[in-house]
């Protein structure tokens, strides 16, 4: 069925309740209805239901003329629910069928947004992606590269609205490496999380909220899991681009070593550290670790792209102490960067850094749009 339709389907049922059953009468069971409300008894529920009659017809009539509909379809869900509220209240000996009065009408309620031009599904899905739930983890180990890029490169994996954060003519990604533990709603008890090992590929990146204010924070390019379940509930829930993998992190003494194994081959990973180590690698673009430690991750954003609505989702962190070592590392295999996007360039392995026994909080998203005046003014601005 087409909207339009459905646009009438929808205007006929507020038509014939409104202006058949009320305004002509056509239904006494609706008086009874009306006058069973405290205070509406005798000539008092005949003026509401008049009332409500003539509501309900300028519904049908708002509907059929085709504006504003999603505004229209608010204002149904309103009404009726309201409705409902009331008869189910007062009046439930003269429902026909009372049980079957909400899930009726909120299925009618669904063909009215529909007909309004709003796809459930969709709408769900993207709702559902903005990090709706704030996550508490805790991090056993977390072993970050960080690695310079050609800005260049990496400028077209950047959304609209964020921008990169560079050093000397380099942008970077964080490659982290973490053995987590309990990850759970927040406030749930930890016996009801889950363990598992993440990879995340992330790049450095800039946004500039509301107001004026500079967040700095994290874009997730991928993200590897060893649990069905995360990569599941992590793509319903973010746009953090999970896949399923299987890994080892294996300590012995002060050495760490990582392995990785993907389907599609690209999250592949071999590498040991040396946390016993502390140093720069060679050829690394930072002077000092005071330098490198600005991009040793992780930052206080996360930041999504959510296409359906142009916005950028941030999504706040929380830790306890986090002081990152730097560390010595042999990197074995990466593949990330065997990728067609990286072809022509070599990434520089900047930094790398451990961390361990740190608490770990995600607050809710929330989104800040992208308004077409903003845009025009951030672009005067880089021009």
């Amino acid at each position: 069925m087409s909207t339009k339709s459905l646009r009438w389907a929808v205007a006929f049922v507020w038509l014939v309740h409104g202006l058949y059953n009320k305004l002509l009468g056509g239904s006494p069971r609706h008086l009874a209805i009306v006058q069973s409300m405290p205070g509406f008894a005798g000539a008092a529920g005949v003026r509401l239901m008049i009332a409500v009659g003539v509501c309900e017809v300028g519904l049908a009539l708002w509907m059929l003329s085709g504006r504003a509909l999603r505004a229209c379809a608010a204002t149904q869900t309103v009404v009726l629910l309201a409705m409902n509220v009331l008869e189910l209240t007062f009046a439930r000996p003269l429902l026909i069928s009372p049980l079957g009065l909400i899930p009726l009408n909120v299925a009618f309620l669904s063909f009215a947004w529909i007909a309004a031009g709003v796809r459930w599904p969709e709408m769900l899905r993207t709702r559902l992606r903005r990090h709706p739930v704030a996550i508490e983890a805790h991090f056993d180990d977390c072993l970050t590269l960080t690695y310079a890029v050609p800005a260049d490169v990496l400028r077209p994996l950047v959304p609209r609205g964020l921008e990169l954060d560079t050093d000397a003519g380099y942008a970077f990604i964080a490659v982290a490496l973490v053995q987590t533990r309990a990850l759970r709603p927040a406030h749930a008890p930890q016996w009801c999380g889950q363990d598992f090992f993440l990879a995340g590929y992330r790049v450095f990146t800039t946004f500039e909220a509301h107001g004026g204010r500079r967040l700095r924070g994290l874009r997730i390019l991928r993200s590897d899991a060893n649990r069905r379940s995360m990569v599941i509930g992590g793509n319903l829930l973010t746009h953090y681009n999970y896949h399923r993998c299987d890994a080892n992190l294996e300590r012995r003494d002060n050495m760490i070593r990582v392995t990785v194994a993907t389907r599609d081959g690209y999250g592949d990973v071999d590498v040991s550290a040396d946390l016993d180590r502390p140093e720069l690698p060679a050829g690394s673009p930072f002077s000092t670790l005071r330098d490198a430690r600005r991009f040793a991750g992780p930052l206080p954003f996360t930041f999504d792209y959510e296409p359906d609505s142009d916005s950028i989702v941030s999504i706040e962190a929380r830790r306890s102490t986090w002081k990152p070592t730097p560390v010595r590392v042999d990197v074995r295999r990466l593949a990330f960067f065997e990728q067609p996007m990286f072809h022509g360039c070599a990434p520089v392995l900047a930094a790398a850094f451990y961390v361990g026994g740190v608490d770990y909080r995600w607050n809710r998203g929330v989104r800040h749009p992208l308004h077409d005046d903003e845009r025009a003014g951030r672009s005067r601005c880089a021009a």
